[in-house]
C-alpha cells in the first residue's frame, strides 16, 4: 500500500527525550504490520485516539467485557513507551498500540464495522484561531469515524477547552443524523462526575481550575 505522507500529517510533538530500545521498536513493528490479524469483529473492539500515555487504554483493558481489544493510538514517542512498559509490567494481553496517525490507521484496516467504542480523551485544543484547521474533531472526521463503527457503537469525547468544546457542540449538532447525543444534562456531561479515567490532562486541567466537558454519542 502506498502512503500518502502529506494525507497523514500531523502537528505537534513527536519525540520526546526517553530512551527507546529494539523491544519497544520491534513492539510497534509488530503491532503495525499485523493489525488486520488483530482486529476480530465478533470481539468488543475499541479505539482509543491519542492515547497519551496509557491511562485511559488500561482503565479500558480492565472495566470492559472479557472479549474486549483496546487499540491504542497516538504518534508521540514517550506516551507509547510509557505504555509498552505498562503492558509489560502488568502482562497485559488486549492492548495493541499503534505509533501513527489515526487516519493511516483508519485507512489500512479492510474492514468497516469494527468498533464498539471509540474514545478521544483530551485532544489537542490547538488554541490560537489560526491553527483550529489542526483540530482532529470536525465533520469529516466524524464522518470517517462514523464508518469504522458499529452499529450503536459510541463515540466519547473529552475536553476542557471552552473554545473545542464550542466547536465540538457545533460538529455535533452538524452530523446530528449520524449520531445521538446521549449525555445532555451537566451532571452527566461534567468529567469529574463520571467514573473516568484521571489522565494526565485531566489532572493538568484540574489544576488550572477548567472544567473537562465529557460527550457521550451513539452511532445512529
Amino acid at each position: 500500500m502506498k502512503i500518502n505522507n502529506y494525507k497523514y500529517k500531523l502537528f505537534g510533538r513527536f519525540k520526546g527525550r526517553k530512551k527507546i530500545n529494539d523491544s519497544f521498536l520491534n513492539y510497534l513493528n509488530l503491532c503495525k504490520a499485523d493489525i488486520n490479524n488483530r482486529i476480530i469483529k465478533t470481539n468488543y473492539n475499541i479505539l482509543d485516539i491519542g492515547s497519551g500515555s496509557g491511562e485511559n487504554a488500561i482503565f479500558l483493558s480492565k472495566t470492559r467485557p472479557t472479549n474486549a481489544r483496546i487499540f491504542a493510538c497516538d504518534l508521540f514517542q514517550d506516551g507509547n513507551l510509557n505504555l509498552y512498559n505498562q503492558i509489560i509490567s502488568q502482562n497485559i494481553k488486549n492492548i495493541s498500540l499503534y505509533a501513527s496517525n489515526v487516519v493511516e490507521f483508519l485507512d489500512r484496516i479492510n474492514d468497516t464495522l469494527i468498533f464498539n467504542e471509540v474514545w478521544i480523551l483530551f485532544p489537542d485544543p490547538w488554541p490560537k484561531i489560526r491553527h483550529h484547521k489542526r483540530r482532529l474533531i470536525n465533520l469529516l472526521f466524524l464522518n470517517k469515524i462514523y464508518s469504522s463503527l458499529k452499529h450503536s457503537g459510541k463515540l466519547l469525547i473529552a475536553s476542557d477547552s471552552s473554545s473545542y468544546v464550542n466547536s465540538i457542540v457545533k460538529t455535533i449538532y452538524d452530523t446530528k443524523n449520524s449520531y445521538f447525543w446521549e449525555n445532555q444534562r451537566y451532571e452527566l456531561w461534567n468529567y469529574s462526575n463520571l467514573n473516568l479515567p484521571e489522565t494526565k490532562f485531566y489532572k493538568k486541567a484540574i489544576r488550572s481550575n477548567r472544567n473537562s466537558i465529557f460527550f457521550k454519542l451513539n452511532k445512529i
